[in-house]
């Protein structure tokens, strides 16, 4: 993950996944949120 990665998870977040952001539920829950963010977040470090 970099750091494009993250802003385009902040571009959908809080939003239901679709076919094209279904790459930033990280943890599968059909929703992007905070917790999709803290897993990016922690992949970057």
């Amino acid at each position: 993950m970099t750091m494009s990665d993250l802003l385009l998870l902040l571009a959908n977040f809080m939003q239901p996944v679709t076919k094209e952001n279904v790459m930033y539920d990280l943890n599968g829950d059909g929703f992007i949120s905070t917790t999709d963010l803290i897993l990016l977040l922690s992949q970057l470090i």
